[in-house]
């Protein structure tokens, strides 16, 4: 059994700690790719320095004697050898050639001059050449660290700032009220964020038209069971004081009909609403031919030589809308009911209706002179939406025809 997800995170915390993460990692791969250069050029600079003293201390002993170098200020050992003596000391030994060597734990630079025979040997010690490097790479450390501090106040508040549209668009739905279904304003928000409030006043706009459309089919239905249900109860108090007339039961009988009639276009609208349930397959011949059979019956059917086609429908969504539109054939047309099976597939129902006929297709939407609880298109239109059956209403030649077009199955 998983546990319940974890939503007590936050956007900007989160954001933030891997900008954080992000920048820090980068300025430590600077830092090192810093270092990595000083360390570099102050090797150069070194080597460079120990050159120069042996040039200088080379100049002074020629010029002066060893008591010249006394007055020199380096910062590396010296060994002088003069036609072979050693006049100084030094504590590495003494190198077969010119230029920079490491020797164990000394750096160092030969200088000779053949023609008067003198060499000179300056040597700095590891030790203090490493001295020098970390003391430079924590003078360049402590000028990179203010660096890093500002950068990550800088981006903490640009973040902040970046995501005050977002937070200020979250704390204004989180104080809406639970009955206030009115459109959410997107002003001001990112782009990537736009998408949330488009959804949301699509989703507050589809509520707004089932409330609406509840409240309104709440009122038209009890409208429409007023009339049946008043007439059979003014028909029972007639029988019941003996003033009945002899068409009575037949006037009661007709008003509780109609209410029958209506109670159950009311059930096939809820469950068009809230759609059928179950295997999407059914035999759209074998269908056909049980809803003519028990609804119309005079309706002439052609199959198109088809024994058998399968469609990706559930059996009693396509059941219901058959059997209206065959009835609503049979109650508002004026007769030649023909049903057609086609390629598609299609199922047409098509027959005669007066002159200036119309197909109205509102909730107890109906003419004047109708009969029926004007529910029959409507409930149509509902099933075909949710089973995604394409619907054509056509009316030429006073003929009307309704085309289904169903999906194609697999």
């Amino acid at each position: 059994m998983s546990g319940a997800p974890n939503n007590n995170w936050s956007l900007k915390r989160r954001l933030l700690g891997r900008v954080v993460i992000g920048v820090g990692l980068g300025w430590l791969l600077g830092l090192g790719i810093g270092l990595w250069i000083i360390a570099h050029e102050m090797g150069e600079l070194l080597d460079e320095s120990l050159k120069d003293s042996a040039h200088l201390s080379a100049a002074l002993y020629q010029a002066s004697g060893s008591a010249g170098l006394h007055a020199l200020d380096v910062s590396s050992d010296i060994r002088i050898i003069d036609h072979g003596r050693e006049v100084i000391a030094a504590d590495w030994p003494p190198l077969d050639e010119d230029g920079s060597q490491t020797l164990g734990e000394w750096r160092v630079y030969r200088l000779s001059d053949p023609g008067i025979g003198l060499i000179v040997e300056t040597g700095q010690s590891s030790e203090w050449r490493r001295d020098e490097l970390l003391e430079s790479m924590g003078s360049m450390l402590l000028l990179m660290l203010p660096i890093l501090l500002i950068t990550l106040l800088v981006v903490g508040r640009a973040t902040t700032l970046a995501l005050r549209p977002a937070t200020r668009f979250a704390e204004e739905l989180k104080s809406r009220k639970a009955t206030d279904l009115s459109p959410v304003s997107a002003a001001a928000l990112p782009r990537e964020v736009a998408p949330i409030p488009a959804a949301l006043n699509n989703y507050l706009q589809r509520l707004r038209n089932h409330i609406n459309a509840e409240r309104l089919f709440a009122t038209n239905a009890a409208h429409e069971l007023r009339t049946p249900i008043a007439a059979a109860s003014a028909q029972a108090q007639l029988m019941a004081r003996g003033m009945a007339d002899p068409d009575a039961p037949k006037r009661m009988t007709a008003a509780l009909d109609r209410l029958a009639l209506l109670v159950e276009r009311l059930l096939q609208l809820s469950r068009a609403e809230a759609g059928v349930s179950g295997e999407a397959t059914c035999d759209i011949v074998r269908l056909t031919r049980i809803a003519i059979a028990d609804t119309c019956p005079e309706a002439v059917f052609d199959d198109g030589d088809q024994e058998r086609m399968m469609v990706p429908v559930h059996h009693d969504a396509a059941g219901l809308m058959i059997g209206n539109l065959l009835r609503n054939a049979r109650d508002h047309g004026i007769g030649g009911v023909k049903v057609r099976l086609g390629a598609g597939p299609t199922l047409t129902i098509s027959n005669r209706v007066a002159p200036n006929a119309e197909f109205l297709h509102g909730i107890f939407e109906r003419s004047a002179a109708s009969r029926g609880t004007g529910l029959g298109l409507g409930i149509v239109t509902k099933i075909a939406e949710k089973e995604g059956v394409a619907l054509r209403f056509t009316i030429k030649d006073e003929r009307a025809e309704v085309e289904l077009v169903f999906p194609k199955g697999d």
